[in-house]
Order: C-alpha cells, then structure tokens, then sequence
C-alpha cells in the first residue's frame, strides 16, 4: 500500500461513526509503508489541507495561545508572557558511542522521516516549559494575534494579506523570539501525562486527543486525515504514567480506536504501533525504561536521546538581564549562587525573592538551603492571621506531598486536599504552593512545581516525632536501594521490575532535601523559633546508608550519592566516605555545572582518590583541574580532548600523586592530540602510550625520563603541528609514499627524546621496509633497551633478512612472534631458543635458519583456552595470619595467552606487565534481586597495572550438552559494589571468555533460569 492509498483510506472518514470501522484497517497497511520524507511546508504549517481543515486547524492554534501563553508569579502573583519568561538551556544529544554534541530545540526535528526526540531533564530543568514553547511557536505560526495579558483574552486579527510573514507577536515582551522547527509540522498535540492518569476508563486514540485539547472527535479525525510524517505528538512527563501489566502485554498491532487505558495507548503512539509515521517528543525525568519501551522500533522511527544540560553562565546572566537586571552582580558575586542557578527552577526562585525585597545574597550553600529560604520567605509575609501553628501547616503540605510521591500523583483532586488540609483557601500561604486548575469541570491541585512536593516530604519526615520518622525514612531508604540494585540487572528487556526502579529513581530527591536538612546551622531564624530540626537518629540513619552504598554502587548512584554528601556539607564525614572508596565512576555520564561544582567541593574534603573517571567538557575540567591533582589514577573521557589537559599531563608525568593519567577522546575531532593519551609513572620512569583509533589499530607506547613529558609539544595550533601529528595519520593515509614519510617523521621525533629506553609502536600493516629507520633509532638512542613492533596484518610484513644480521654486529637480537617483533639487545629472555622450545612443545615447525618463520596462529586458536601457554605464579605471602589474603604475581614478557597452572586463569595480554590476582570473600547476597542467577565460582580480584589485559578466560565445571545450555553461563563485575553481568564471547568446554575494559573483582555465575538441569563436575578447593 502506498501513501496515496494510505490517505484515500483516511478520506473516507467524516463522521465519528466512520472512523471506528475505517481506521481499524490502516495499522497493519501503515506498517508496510515505506518511510516517507517529510515534504517541506509553507510557513503558513497547513499545506494539504481543505479549507474546512483550515479553520480547524487556526481555531485550534487560537485556543492554545489562550491556554499556554500566560504564566504567574510565585509570589507577585503578576502574569507574564511565556515567549518573554523563556530562556533556552544548554541541551546535549547523546550519541551511540557515548560521546555527546550541544544541539538547538530549533534542531531536535531537522531529520527526513519518522523522528522520536527523547528529552531527559531533572526536576526543574526546564522539560515543560520547553514542551510548551514549541507548542506556542507552531500556534502563533500564519496568525497575526494579539493576547491582551490583563484580560487573559486571545483576539484573531488574521490579515487578508497572503503574506505568511503578517503576524504581530505581541506577548513576546522582549520584542523578539525565534521560532523553532515545530513549525514544520501540519498538526502538533500535546499530551499531559499527568492530566491523562485521572482518566480511570478506556478510550481510543481520537478520545484521548479530544480530551487533551478543545478539538472535538470529529475535528481530529478529520486532521489525522493528513500525512502521518507531518504530526508531532508531545507527550510531556513519561514520569506520570503508570507502567501497568497492559503495557507489558501490548500488541504490535494494537490499533488507533482500540480502546485501552491511556498509558497504553501513550505507550502506543512511543512504539510505533499507531500511526507508525507520526514524529514524537516524549519528556521524562529517566531514561532507562523509555529506553527499553523503544527497544527494537529503529526500524520504524530514527530514535534521539537528548538531554537538558541546565543553564551555562551566558545563559544564566541572560535570564536575570531580563527581569533583575540590578540584582544580577549580587548573584554573580556568589559563585555558590551563581551555579545553582544554572538548573533553570533554581533561577525562577532566587529572582522571585528578589522582586519581594528578600536577601538571597548570604547563607545559601545548598539547594536545600535556597528552598528552605524561599519557603521561610512565604511565611514571614503570608504567615498573619494563620488559623492553625506554622509546624501544623507544613506537617499537612508534607502528608499531602508524601501521599503523592508514594502513588505517583501530582494532580490532586479538591476533596482529598480538603481532607488532608483544613482552611485552604482561608491560607494565603498554602495558596501560594498548592495552585488550582480546572481539568474538564473538576477542580485539581498541584504543587507549585514538583520540586516543592519533593521538599515538603522530606520537611514532612523532619516535622514527625523521633520514632515515625526514623520508620519512614529507614523505608524510604530500603525502597531507593532496592530499585539501585534492580537497576545493575543488564536485561534489556521490559520488565515488571523497572516499576520498582523508577520509582526509585523518583524518590532521590526526597533524600536529598533530607540531607540538606540535617544542616540545622542554616535553617533560618524564623524556623528554629518553631523548634522544627531533624532528629539526631535520623541523621545517623542516613549518613550509615551513605556509608554502605558508597561502596557498592557507581555512575548515576555514585553522582546522587556526591550530590547528598554535599547538601549535608559535613566536612570531616564527606572526606571519610571518599577515602574509603577504591573507585568513583562517573564515566558514564556527561557532568553539569552543579554536578562539576558538588564534586568539587567533595574533592576538597580529602586528601586524595585513589581513582577517579569522569566524563568531562574543556569547561568542566577548568572547573575541576586544581582538585583532580589529589587523584592517584584518574581517567578521562571527553569528546575534544583541547590544551586544558596540559597541566594534568605534566602533573602525571612528576608523579607526585596524581601517577596515572589516561584521556579518551570519544570522536576524531581536529585537535592536536590522539584519541587516547595515558601517562603512568613507574620505577622513576613514565610510560607514555598513544592510540589512534578506539579499536586499537594503532598505537605508540614510550617509556621513558619523566622530564621528557615538558619537551613535546603537546597542542596542535592553527599554524604549526604537533610533534605527534605524523603518527595520528599514519593510517589514514592512502599514499604508501605519504605513509613512509609519516614512518619516517615519526622516528626522527623519536630520536629527540631524550633517555627513551622502550618503544612499542603498532600498526595495521606495513607498507615498506623499515631496517634503515630501525637500526637508526637504535645508534641514536644508547638509552634504549627494548624496541617492539606490533603489524595486525603479519601477511604485510617486510624485514630483510639482512637487519638481523646488522643488529647482530651492534649487539642485538630480533624475534618474531605472532604479530609482534621484538629488537633487544642480546642478554634479554626473549631469546629465539626459548621460542623454539615453546614451538616444539606445540608441535609447529621449526626453521633454525630464521627466527622470521615462526608461525602466527590462527584467531580462532587465540580464543581457544587449550593454546594457552602454561605458567605457573609467583605466590606473594602476606602472613601466617592473613592467609587467605595471598596474591598470586605473574610478569608477563609479550603478548599471548597464558594460563594459570594453579586456578585455570587464562590472560590474554596485549604486551608485557604483571598481573596481580587472588580469591577474595565476599557475600553472594549482592546478587539478590538480580533475577535467579547464583555464582558458580570464587570471586576474583585481578589487576594489571600496565592495563594490558585485553581478555579474561574462567574455568568452569558445567557439562555442556549444546549451544543452548552455554547461556546460562556469564560473569558478574563488581566495580565499587556496583554489579554488571557480562555475557560471553564464548562458551567452551572448559571456559567461560570475556572482553574487558577494566579490571576488579570477577566472579562465575549461572543463570538458572537458563540452565534447569543438574550440575555436575569436579569440586576446586582454594586453600
């Protein structure tokens, strides 16, 4: 069926009978189209439409700006115009490959073809008021309307003038605002959430439309008649809807008048069951369960996964320029201010106490401390003539606050508030939190944001006695960690259990506000006169939550966990839960300004971090350079790697405490460095290694003097290269001319290295020889002692059989094995005997007339276990009492596979370095909540200090009886206490094989789910 088929079965549907035995038929059609460009439109954003439609569509456009355009004061009460009030904040997309670029909400649907836009925010981030905004644009679009802000009325003043361009914006205060790329769509709905979950019956899609905009049944069919590719559908606050058995159970072919729960039907219109071809921007405060939601719709929509980076400092000073543009020095004298104002919500409420005259120049550290500011605020100039005490009013905005955070409600319909809240409207103060809106004749309540429902439930927990609070708070810490460790389940799948981890999620802020309460020194006057504190037992209950999460999760918990820690601003206590971590992993996620600013501060709290990662922009890391020197290892990835690294590299490179330094560039931007640099200080020495490409292909390894760190040349400028460009290009050239020249430049930088004693340089291949560069290195540098060259295709290998013979009059020997050569001088054990023996014991063919016939083994023997060469290790005693603490030591020569003789290990090695490994206790019970999986081997800790394990090999005693059965085996890795089940490479009859990126603590496990039969196999015993 094509598009034009696909229309004229829309066509036939002009009454709100028709529709529900015509557009049954189009599902299953829709999913045989073939993705259709989106055809560019008039400004006018009605091309294709009957003039009827038209009227629809301008009536409809009216009612929105009368709806979305006006917004009010917190406290002045005074109304405002949205397009004036509205500030863009910084927004990131998140690309695949975990690298990130800024993007425009003008950029978000600049793609041809069906397009989901994920926008990712916290509270207060600004989601909605950007939903808005592009609703507001595509409204305004073709009309000239002026909205008279005092009388809340929209008049329709359209020109007869064709000209698309006639309109008066009169809303916008500020006499301009750009329109954004909504205004390329036919038709846009915007869709609450929050409002849809009080809808308690089944509806279909057209009733759903209906009851979310002034359009009635009829109306909407008749402008679902248009193409598909040109709609957007917003759904604002995924967060809302309730994950319900329904959706687990959704059909793929669930059609647009089939009747259903709305968060079905929402779920629906995500997945691409209904209108396949429609474009949609979903909202949501978490990311993981919309993730597995899309799990698989690729095929039907290019999916974008955005997310709100909050205000940068231009941002920031442009939003008080608009309405304090006096107060702004005060805000920006205050840098602790200043940042917090970079999340939007936090601007929205400094620059309302500012307008009613309140000091918010002094005593605010926290973000708690600013909410408690505001709301003390509120009450010293609402507080006259309150019926009932201070303590009474905030306890009930609390219960009623809590009732909607644990049933995950934000709307609140008027009779459950009355009940909980006596004299509501007899309260000015309550008023100004809970505001009233009218949803289809019912009377509903919400906080003013939903940040202020976080805080009055923790303020809630403050106001009850001793033993009820320490009850709700040991509760609500128990559900957080509960939806953590569901949350290191690798499952991809929808699951029941992701109800469990978003709700979670949810409740984090609650804890936060917690912490920030415990600081009792910065709860105003006007709150200590009520006697309102946290109980003494509950802030020790938190702070022994702290101390065991600390250690067992990372990334987001680990984030969350920092953002606590700075709200209870403690200094002795934070340095104490720092120092004891043997890993922070922030890696996985692109920092803000605040998250920038709270590391910062925890930073300073210790003396040192004995490794830290991070994700980080060049203005993230200026924020946080003079703290990550205290840092012994600390790893970086950013997505341009720019000079502002120089001074970490140099630090690295005296080795003072910061020893090791590694720096990924997650794309190959133009910058005047590698994708990956590390620096790591050993013996006096550093080693300084350089790769090309994420997967490898090349790479420089230099050990040498740490003063030869100050005499490279770092940074690319615009007119001059880098010392090392020559080697960052060595692949990319085609030329064979150009790629020698590049061999060639790179050597001469080489020999200008003073005291270089080793070398390893790697290649995909060779393209001519390279004795006379070789033997050159080795006159020019009497420092160097060892020389390896790594060529992935061994098939392009050239050495003239007359360079042996020319490193033997110097003193030297050469040896080829697999895909590396080594150049040593003679005396060193990588002799060309020792080769042999190993040949001759695997039975290959041996050539006494040249070492250059070793044979390079297959790779599929190189994920094989049995090719592993045999060792048998260094056992490290740490005591006769402290027996079971032993580490087994293994110096590893070159690269290979090698086994261990004692467990069965398998290392494979991409070079030489010394492995350290041992059998550690542990609790399987970190394993609970994982699903049925339970270990099926001692837990290892294994580290490599040169990083050049690439894979792990772990025996295994399960008899396999075919490939179904190998995949109940995996391995749990445990990073900080944080668990991540890997799935196998392969599965063999003895091993279980991995790829790693990291070393810790590893152990077997066995999905039971998987393997239901009985286990048997020999028992290991480690003593």
């Amino acid at each position: 069926m094509n598009s034009n088929s696909f229309q004229a079965s829309l066509a036939g549907m002009t009454s709100s009978a028709a529709p529900v035995d015509n557009l049954l038929k189009l599902t299953d059609e829709a999913e045989r189209l073939p993705t259709v460009k989106r055809i560019p439109l008039s400004l006018y954003g009605t091309t294709g439409f009957s003039s009827g439609s038209q009227d629809i569509v301008h009536q409809y456009k009216l009612s929105i700006i009368q709806k979305y355009e006006s917004e009010w004061s917190f406290l002045s009460g005074e109304k405002e115009s949205l397009s004036a009030l509205y500030t863009e904040p910084l927004i990131i997309q998140k690309n695949e490959n975990g690298s990130f670029e800024n993007i425009s909400v003008d950029g978000l649907f600049q793609s041809h073809g069906s397009m989901t836009v994920i926008l990712q925010g916290g509270s207060g981030s600004g989601k909605s008021f950007i939903a808005q905004k592009i609703m507001l644009d595509w409204a305004y679009l073709g009309n000239n309307v002026h909205f008279d802000s005092d009388s809340d009325s929209v008049s329709d003043s359209v020109s007869d003038s064709d000209s698309d361009y006639d309109f008066d914006f009169e809303p916008c205060l500020s006499g301009h605002f750009e329109l954004f790329s909504s205004t390329h769509f036919t038709v846009v709905f915007y869709l609450r959430c929050e409002e849809l979950m009080h809808i308690s019956e089944k509806i279909n899609l057209i009733e759903l439309l209906s009851y979310s905009c002034s359009l009635t049944s009829d109306q909407i069919l008749q402008m679902l008649q248009q193409l598909p590719e040109e709609m957007l559908f917003i759904i604002d606050g995924f967060d809302e809807l309730k994950l319900t058995q329904d959706i687990y159970e959704m059909s793929a072919h669930t059609r647009p008048l089939q009747k259903a729960p709305p968060e079905v039907i929402l779920c629906g219109l995500m997945r691409k069951y209904i209108i396949p071809e429609s474009n949609l921007l979903v909202t949501t405060r978490t990311e993981n369960t919309v993730n597995k939601l899309l799990k698989g719709r690729q095929c039907f929509t290019e999916i974008m996964f955005t997310e709100i980076m909050g205000f940068s400092v231009s941002q920031v000073e442009k939003y008080f320029q608009k309405f304090i543009r006096k107060e702004y020095d005060c805000v920006r004298a205050n840098e602790t201010l200043f940042t917090a104002c970079s999340i939007p919500v936090i601007c929205l409420i400094i620059s309302e106490m500012f307008r009613v005259g309140a000091n918010v120049t002094s005593g605010l550290e926290t973000t708690t401390s600013i909410y408690v500011d505001f709301v003390s605020t509120l009450l010293e100039h609402h507080c006259q003539g309150l019926s009932q005490s201070v303590p009474t009013l905030l306890r009930s905005l609390g219960q009623l606050a809590e009732r909607g955070m644990l049933e995950h409600q934000v709307l609140f319909n008027e009779k459950g508030v009355n009940e909980t809240i006596s004299d509501l409207t007899g309260s000015p103060f309550m008023c100004k939190f809970l505001l009233k809106r009218i949803i289809h004749q019912e009377t509903m309540f919400r906080f003013m944001h939903l940040s202020f429902q976080e805080f009055f439930t923790a303020l809630y927990y403050v106001l009850l006695d001793e033993e009820e609070s320490q009850r709700k708070v040991r509760e609500l810490l128990h559900t957080v960690e509960r939806g953590w460790a569901l949350s290191c389940w690798s499952d991809r799948d929808f699951s029941v259990a992701d109800v469990e981890v978003r709700h979670a999620k949810l409740l984090q802020p609650v804890i936060l506000f917690l912490c920030g309460l415990c600081k009792k020194e910065w709860i105003p006057s006007f709150f200590e006169k009520h006697n309102m504190a946290v109980p003494i037992n509950t802030e020790s209950q938190i702070k022994e939550w702290f101390n065991q999460c600390s250690q067992r999760y990372q990334n987001e918990h680990m984030l969350f966990i920092l953002h606590c820690l700075y709200e209870l601003h403690e200094k002795s206590f934070v340095g104490k839960i720092l120092e004891g971590l043997i890993l922070i992993d922030l890696s996985n996620i692109p920092l803000k300004m605040t998250d920038c600013w709270v590391l910062k501060y925890c930073l300073q709290c210790c003396e040192h971090i004995r490794n830290l990662k991070l994700h980080v922009t060049s203005e993230n890391l200026e924020m946080l350079q003079p703290e990550l020197y205290c840092c012994k290892e600390l790893w970086l990835i950013m997505d341009h790697i720019s000079d502002k690294v120089v001074g970490l590299i140099s630090a690295a490179g005296k080795g003072k405490i910061l020893s090791k330094l590694n720096i990924k560039q997650t794309e190959n931007h133009e910058s005047g460095f590698c994708p990956e640099i590390t620096v790591s200080v050993r013996d006096e020495d550093i080693m300084l290694y350089f790769s090309k490409s994420v997967f490898r292909e090349s790479s420089l390894t230099l050990t040498c003097p740490s003063s030869v760190v100050s005499t490279i040349n770092w940074v690319k400028s615009h007119n001059k290269r880098t010392q090392l460009h020559s080697y960052q290009n060595l692949d990319h050239e085609e030329n064979e001319l150009d790629r020698n020249l590049r061999i060639q430049s790179l050597l001469m930088f080489l020999k200008s290295l003073s005291g270089l004693k080793k070398v390893c340089l790697q290649v995909s291949y060779q393209t001519a020889t390279l004795d006379p560069e070789i033997l050159s290195l080795i006159q020019a540098c009497p420092s160097l002692i060892e020389l390896e060259l790594r060529i992935i295709d061994m098939d392009s290998l050239m050495l003239e059989e007359s360079l042996k013979e020319s490193l033997k009059q110097i003193g030297w020997t050469l040896t080829v094995w697999r895909n590396s050569v080594w150049i040593n001088p003679d005396g060193k054990k990588f002799t060309e005997e020792e080769l042999k023996k190993e040949k001759s014991r695997k039975g290959e063919s041996s050539d006494s007339g040249s070492c250059l016939s070793l044979k390079t083994e297959s790779s599929s023997a190189q994920s094989s276990s049995e090719y592993a060469e045999l060792f048998t290790p260094e056992l490290m005693k740490r005591g006769h009492e402290d027996k079971h603490k032993n580490t087994y030591r293994f110096v590893c020569p070159h690269a290979g596979q090698f086994r261990c003789s004692l467990t069965n290990l398998v290392f494979v090695m991409e070079g030489e370095g010394e492995v350290l490994y041992n059998i550690v206790s542990w609790d399987p019970h970190v394993l609970d909540g994982l699903g049925q999986i339970q270990p099926a081997g001692p837990l290892y800790n294994i580290d490599c200090s040169a990083g050049s394990v690439s894979k792990l090999h772990f025996p295994h005693c399960e008899m396999l009886s075919g490939e179904e059965n190998k995949d109940g085996l995996a391995v749990a890795h445990f990073t900080g206490g944080n668990v991540e089940i890997i799935q196998p490479l392969k599965v063999t009859e003895t091993h279980v094989i991995i790829d790693i990126r990291e070393l810790s603590n590893f152990v077997l496990v066995w999905i039971k789910s998987k393997l239901g039969f009985p286990i048997r196999g020999q028992v290991l015993l480690f003593l």
